[in-house]
């Protein structure tokens, strides 16, 4: 009978360290899956970010080229409107005096 029971207390002892083993594995692995999914998360988030900064540079970039035309085009158009004062300035106040003087 002693027999019986050393081998049902061996084999309970068995079992509880199966389970305890078993449970140790739990958590490796849910520890591991946990390690992944931040790294996939990580890897994903660095990725977007580096989309966002390339976008965030070419827009800059025609943000910046669309200010260089648009000074171009004001420069031009300031020195056609100068030039076209230049030319006509005395006749213009010579216009506006007679019309002053009319009135």
């Amino acid at each position: 009978m002693d027999k019986v029971i050393q081998d049902i207390v061996a084999i309970d002892l068995e079992c509880t360290q199966a389970v305890e083993e078993a449970k140790k594995k739990k958590l490796s692995i849910q520890s591991d899956m946990s390690a992944k999914k931040k790294e996939i998360y990580d890897s994903f988030i660095q990725e977007y970010q580096m989309k966002i900064d390339k976008r965030k540079k070419e827009l800059q970039e025609q943000i910046n080229q669309t200010k260089e035309k648009n000074e171009l085009d004001y420069q031009e158009a300031l020195c056609q409107l100068t030039s076209l004062y230049e030319k006509n300035k005395d006749q213009w106040v010579a216009a506006l005096v007679d019309h002053c003087l009319e009135i």
